[in-house]
């Protein structure tokens, strides 16, 4: 494998002799070199992207940093229609993952569900994204899935994976399960000593080229079941451990992955609940550091520069309704703002604003969304939801009107709100009765997002598309008039922003798929459907 030699300082915490000892290394490793990284499927990644989603929706919030934000746009500002439900046959809890998991051109939504057909029975659904049909649907048994489905190439075969986290109401313990994409059976399993709550996360942990699964396990109930109280980091070719962390309870958060402090190397972050409230940094076993807040940490940590200094923060919600923003070097509290109610809720991060400046956002169980400065914590904003946040509910960002900034999409009162980067509604839509999560993807191949809002009122996954989609989508503004002729010479992008190809446009290799070409200096998008 191509790559680079480079020396990495790491900074340790190990306990000996019940002492803990400070120990500095310079680590020689090899990088491997990814520039020439392959798609894998349609607008689908073998890895999940770092920051932005990218079309796709491919894991909870929608990127290793869990930032929330996804990159290509869309325009609902004509209107907007509900373009098919589909019923399960229980509730849907966990967020929907989107991507092409079967790799024939399409796009499938993947949601998973518990009291499916009977009490405690779970099941996996892969729906097509044109029109919610059926593609497969994944039988557990006596096991309900209430984590939600993250989709790549775990196995380094070409071919997407999804993988959720699974309960088992027969003998209190979980598992993991790799499932294939093509066709919905079984890679692998893996068995915890606990149900499985938390969302897997995917990535690359050790840079060695192979991908791994990180999720956390040991939900413990009242009876003191379910005492895993686990991080794993399973080997994505076959689930066996790669390291794993013991905390002191349960692990509801779904891990962050990131590069804590620019030391090349990817750390694990999540929060922990029960008796052991804190949230951890870890690398390879070892406890980098941790943060105590005042109340179990059932929120997934979001990464990403929140204050402009060129480091990256840990953002986290907490059941003492804190939102705490952690410096990622060492854990040390940056700054916390207090809500009105509970934050089991996920932050998103990003500028919505286009001031240079990023911001936090938060849903709390008082009913409102919160906006707050990433330099200091204050309140930009807020907006009331219409009902007490539940804690299922997070927050997506996405450029979805061509209003200034990005859009800021929650739900509450069973309804989906658009608030705009100042925190007036745009537009709302009630899909169905009790809404519990929403992602954002291009779930029918024509370069636009549209919203999917899955629930357990009418166990309805519901699919809301613009009535035109016609400008202002990609990852850049399109000009449909732009003409561009065989000799023209221009540069065609893919979904995610990258060059696949230069020249005149004759020499352009049309595939199935949705590109982008510049040329003349404007951007015309091409849709080859065949």
């Amino acid at each position: 494998m191509k790559g680079k030699i480079v020396a990495i300082k790491r900074v340790l915490e190990v306990k000996v002799y019940g002492i803990f000892v400070c120990l500095t290394l310079y680590i020689p490793i090899l990088l491997p070199d990814f520039s020439n990284a392959q798609s894998c499927g349609f607008q689908t990644t073998c890895l999940p992207p770092s920051d932005w989603a990218l079309g796709s929706w491919q894991m909870f919030n929608g990127s290793q940093n869990h930032t929330g934000r996804q990159r290509m746009k869309g325009n609902f500002t004509s209107g907007r229609y509900i373009k098919w439900t589909y019923t399960t046959t229980g509730n849907v809890t966990g967020s929907p993952a989107i991507g092409d998991i079967n790799n024939d051109g399409n796009i499938e939504v993947v949601v998973g569900c518990v009291n499916c057909d009977s009490i405690y029975n779970g099941k996996v659904y892969a729906l097509r994204g044109t029109n919610g049909s059926l593609l497969w649907s994944y039988q557990l048994g006596y096991s309900p899935v209430r984590s939600s489905p993250a989709i790549g190439d775990i196995n380094n075969d070409s071919l997407i994976e999804v993988v959720v986290g699974i309960g088992d109401n027969s003998t209190h313990y979980g598992r993991v399960d790799a499932i294939r994409g093509t066709n919905g059976t079984m890679l692998w399993t893996f068995l915890t000593n606990g149900e499985v709550l938390s969302s897997p996360a995917i990535g690359d942990i050790n840079w060695d080229g192979n991908i791994e699964v990180v999720v956390g396990g040991g939900y413990i109930d009242l009876m003191g079941r379910n005492t895993d109280s686990t991080v794993y980091v399973l080997r994505g070719t076959n689930g066996s451990v790669l390291w794993y962390y013991l905390t002191q309870g349960g692990v509801f958060s779904s891990p962050a992955i990131g590069d804590l402090n620019n030391g090349g190397f990817l750390e694990v972050v999540v929060g922990t609940m029960n008796m052991d409230w804190n949230v951890y940094a870890l690398w390879w076993g070892i406890k980098l550091w941790s943060f105590t807040p005042s109340d179990w940490v059932l929120s997934s940590p979001a990464i990403g520069d929140i204050n402009g200094d060129g480091k990256v923060e840990v953002v986290v919600g907490s059941r003492d309704g804190k939102v705490y923003a952690l410096r990622g070097t060492n854990g040390a509290l940056l700054w916390f703002y207090q809500t009105g109610g509970d934050i089991s809720s996920s932050p998103t991060i990003g500028d919505i604003n286009n001031d240079g400046n990023v911001e936090v956002i938060v849903g709390s169980m008082d009913g409102y969304v919160y906006a707050l400065k990433g330099t200091d914590g204050s309140l930009l904003w807020s907006y009331y939801v219409g009902s007490p946040y539940i804690w299922m509910n997070d927050v997506v960002l996405a450029d979805i009107d061509p209003s200034s900034g990005m859009e800021v999409i929650t739900h509450g009162d069973s309804s989906i709100y658009v608030l705009s980067s100042y925190g007036t509604l745009l537009w709302q839509v009630r899909p169905g009765n009790f809404l519990n999560s929403i992602s954002v993807g291009d779930i029918d191949g024509d370069g636009c997002v549209e919203i999917v809002a899955v629930g357990g009122g009418t166990h309805q996954v519901a699919a809301i598309d613009a009535t035109s989609n016609e400008g202002g989508c990609g990852l850049i503004d399109v000009y449909e008039s732009v003409e561009i002729t065989p000799n023209t010479n221009v540069k065609v992008y893919d979904v995610s922003g990258r060059v696949i190809y230069q020249g005149p446009f004759e020499g352009f290799k049309r595939i199935k798929g949705v590109y982008f070409v510049k040329g003349n200096g404007k951007v015309k998008k091409v849709v080859v459907y065949k």
